[in-house]
Order: structure tokens, then C-alpha cells, then sequence
């Protein structure tokens, strides 16, 4: 019995070391409160991108090749060609299929070969804040035998960080109202604000691209260039909003 009542002591004088300390209290009559704000404002959208694919079917693997390469060397030039506009080129692959994936008779190797189709594509994808250049262009391209994957607008980053200050300044009103109200009516001197948190996350560059039902085309042999008429497209609106959040300390 004695060595258990000794190890029971051991314990209780050992546990005190391990415990957590307790919160600091704080003085009478001061209170922490919670408060947030958010703010939001719908954006026109103001930056227009388009994304274009040549489409190249062929028996021989290196001319699919070939009349890809050529056609966009053509469109990245006459891009550049437009000032305002960013270019870039997006995924290019080839690859072949057998248009009759189950012959009516056996045949050899070699002869599964001799019916497969080559085919090839590459995107050319166009950004700019001058639409109408854009869309010229973009008409353009589609003359050349390009054809649209996808035309829409978006919000750029750069008219989306102007509207941060402007939305924060108006959530740290929010509070600071709030806050003035709450230590009005619970008959408190004043306040301090002693941790804020911002939450932009719903800042963005608008919705993503929504591509257009893909279109069956293949390119012609001499990529011959057609009148076009240019598309049409109109902006949107893309909500921005910002989240503030703080604790704020009343004082008594």
C-alpha cells in the first residue's frame, strides 16, 4: 500500500509540469468581438481571347505535318502582324485511325498500315483588350481554314486588382462602423482592432473559356483563303468580391 501511495504522489506532483497554462484573463469590463465584412461589385468584363484550330487529314503522316507547320507559320504572322493583340500557340499532336476499324476480311499487317489516316492539329490562341482588332483578326485566321474552338470574354487581371482598394477600403468602414456601434451601445469607451484578416479569393479574371461545339473541317490541300466575315462577341459581367474579417478588443 505505501509504494502505491507514493507512485499516486509521484504522479499528481508531476502532472502540473505538463499542464497548459491558463488563458490570460482580461481586464474588467473588456470584451473581444468577432466582426466581418464583405463587399462586392459586378465588372465589365474588358479582355477578349479567342482560340482557333487547323485540322489536317492526310495518308501520309509528314504532309499532315507539313501543311500544320505552314499554316501556322501563316496565322503566327499575321497575328504579330496586329499590334495590341498577344499570340501564342497551344497543343499540337498528329496521330492516325483506320476509318474502317473492322475490314470485311482479314488482312496483313501491312495492309492495316496502308489504310490508316493521318491526322494532325494545332490551337492558336489570341488575347486582347481591343476586341475589335481581335475579332478582325480571329476572321482572318478562320479564312486561312482555322476553325474556332472557343470566343469569350473575360476580366483582366490588372481591372481586377484596381477594384481591390476600392472594395477594401469600403469592408475596413464596414467594420470600423460596426465596431463604433457595437461599443456605443454596450456603453464602452472606445475600441482597438486587434487582428484583421483579408480574404480576396473571389478576385478573378471572369469565368473560364466555354469552347463552342467543335466543328467537323478538315484543311484543303491548298489551304485556300476565303472571304470571311469576322465573329461577333459581346462582354459580360464578372463579380469581384473581397472578405475582411477582424477581432476587435472593447474597452470598458
Amino acid at each position: 500500500m505505501r509504494v502505491v501511495m507514493l507512485s499516486l504522489l509521484g504522479l499528481f506532483l508531476v502532472t502540473p509540469a505538463f499542464a497548459e497554462p491558463a488563458s490570460p484573463r482580461l481586464p474588467e469590463g473588456q470584451t473581444y468581438i468577432t466582426l466581418s465584412a464583405t463587399e462586392q461589385k459586378d465588372i465589365v468584363q474588358d479582355q477578349l481571347q479567342a482560340s482557333l484550330r487547323i485540322e489536317v487529314e492526310d495518308r501520309d503522316a509528314k504532309k499532315v505535318q507539313d501543311k500544320i507547320n505552314e499554316a501556322m507559320k501563316k496565322a503566327v504572322s499575321a497575328a504579330k502582324d496586329v499590334p495590341d493583340v498577344k499570340v501564342s500557340t497551344g497543343q499540337y499532336y498528329v496521330y492516325s485511325y483506320d476509318p474502317s476499324p473492322v475490314p470485311p476480311t482479314p488482312v496483313t499487317l501491312e495492309e492495316g498500315n496502308k489504310r490508316l489516316i493521318w491526322k494532325g492539329t494545332q490551337t492558336l490562341d489570341l488575347l486582347s483588350k481591343d476586341s475589335q482588332k481581335l475579332l478582325d483578326l480571329s476572321g482572318k485566321v478562320q479564312a486561312m481554314g482555322f476553325m474556332m474552338n472557343g470566343l469569350n470574354y473575360i476580366l483582366s487581371n490588372e481591372k481586377s486588382e484596381a477594384q481591390k482598394d476600392e472594395l477594401l477600403t469600403s469592408a475596413l468602414l464596414t467594420i470600423k462602423n460596426r465596431a463604433a456601434l457595437i461599443a456605443k451601445t454596450l456603453d464602452k469607451k472606445g475600441y482597438d482592432i486587434v487582428e484583421l484578416t483579408v480574404d480576396n479569393a473571389g478576385f478573378g479574371g471572369g469565368q473560364p473559356p466555354m469552347p463552342m461545339m467543335a466543328m467537323r473541317g478538315v484543311a484543303s490541300d491548298g489551304m485556300a483563303e476565303a472571304k470571311m466575315a469576322a465573329p461577333v462577341a459581346e462582354p459580360g459581367q464578372s463579380q469581384v468580391s473581397l472578405t475582411v474579417t477582424a477581432r476587435v478588443l472593447l474597452k470598458p
